[in-house]
């Protein structure tokens, strides 16, 4: 039996509520799986180191680092291949990291002390 075009416009606007809501509930399941993932370079900057160590200290552990999540960044509207990481998986990188530049150096034993 067909329905009517009152039953289908109700049928239309529960399914784009249910498409809405799992949308939404998607969204927030990414967002949270995000949350704790960044690159190398973004926890260096976040547990405090500046821009110029964080960035040189990121480029020498990446070459060392394994696993990780492939992701992406957006850079002045360029979207960028990344490999996001676990506060966790940095903090042993930066472990068995041994530098030898003497800012480096300094930076490391400072994060693995805030750390421990």
């Amino acid at each position: 039996m067909r329905p009517t075009v009152t039953e289908a416009r109700i049928k239309r606007h529960m399914r784009r509520l249910q498409r809405q809501a799992d949308t939404a509930t998607r969204n927030a399941a990414r967002a949270a799986h995000r949350a704790e993932r960044h690159t190398i370079a973004a926890h260096l900057r976040n547990m405090g180191v500046d821009e110029a160590t964080a960035t040189g200290m990121a480029a020498t552990l990446r070459k060392k680092a394994t696993g990780g999540v492939k992701g992406f960044v957006k850079k002045n509207g360029i979207r960028r291949d990344c490999t996001r990481y676990t506060r966790g998986q940095v903090l042993a990188l930066l472990d068995a990291y041994k530098p030898r530049k003497e800012a480096f150096k300094v930076a490391r034993q400072n994060l693995l002390a805030l750390a421990a």
